[in-house]
């Protein structure tokens, strides 16, 4: 999603909530500005832009969209 300094998130704008600087504005687990889409990694408005950071911040939101998915009913 980001290659140099600016993530490559054009495509979101007008879908989910971006910084001014385009990255993805995420709540402590990785939530975005939609139900249900999360988002992790560079991408993201979490400090220190590291691998292993993105790497714990991809777990951290892939456990988020299991809860999700496990406490939000299937549409019939």
């Amino acid at each position: 999603m980001q290659i140099g300094l600016l993530p490559n998130t054009d495509f979101l704008k007008g879908t989910l909530e971006l910084t001014r600087f385009g990255e993805i504005i995420v709540d402590a687990k990785g939530q975005t500005s939609v139900p249900g889409v999360l988002a992790a990694g560079d991408c993201t408005t979490v400090p220190y832009k590291q691998i292993i950071i993105a790497m714990g911040e991809g777990a951290k939101a892939s456990l988020a969209a299991f809860d999700h998915l496990i406490r939000t009913s299937a549409p019939a």
